[in-house]
């Protein structure tokens, strides 16, 4: 599997307080491409997002506090692995 930008998302999550501080980064993939890039965003609650209108753009999570490379590509490959498993299963 390929993933490229990791590195830069990792540097974006390095501020990042904690749930409760509203700041946080929407971390997201592109299927096709492989890379990867995070949408900076504060609200507290977590009610705002960036709306990709791609099939081949998912979003991986929301990151509310720091995270290594490791961490960044365990989520993807499990947010890419549900996705599939969604696509191959109720589609």
């Amino acid at each position: 599997m390929k993933i490229t930008g990791i590195k830069a998302v990792c540097s974006e999550t390095e501020q990042l307080k904690g749930y409760y501080n509203g700041h946080y980064v929407q971390i997201n993939y592109n299927l096709r491409t492989g890379e990867t890039w995070g949408d900076y965003h504060y609200s507290l609650g977590q009610n705002s997002w960036t709306v990709y209108h791609d099939p081949d753009i998912i979003t991986v999570c929301n990151a509310e506090e720091p995270m290594t490379m490791d961490e960044i590509c365990i989520v993807i490959k499990d947010a890419v692995w549900h996705h599939e498993s969604y696509e191959q299963n109720f589609r």
